[in-house]
């Protein structure tokens, strides 16, 4: 048996993104437009509901943070927050 780990971008645009994944591994940016991480697939996972925010934004107290991701000019810091309490789409 083999494994993979693939990446998925999550873009900066105030709304959440789902991504049928297990949680991700590592959290990077390398495009101010968009914070990008990896991760293995799996069919059988939970969705990862997922959300960019800047250093200094408001969030909800019950999100779970990622990972944080520096643009690659270092001007801007993401946070990667997942929902812990979306509903699984089936």
């Amino acid at each position: 048996m083999t494994q993979r780990i693939f990446r998925y971008e999550v873009p900066v645009d105030d709304r959440w993104h789902t991504f049928r994944c297990e949680p991700p591994l590592h959290v990077d940016c390398r495009h101010p437009g968009f914070v990008e991480f990896w991760a293995y697939p799996a069919e059988g996972a939970d969705d990862q509901h997922l959300r960019v925010y800047g250093t200094g934004h408001d969030m909800p107290d019950e999100l779970r943070h990622v990972g944080t991701a520096l643009t690659p000019d270092r001007a801007l810091v993401w946070h990667l927050m997942a929902d812990p309490w979306k509903v699984t789409a089936q």
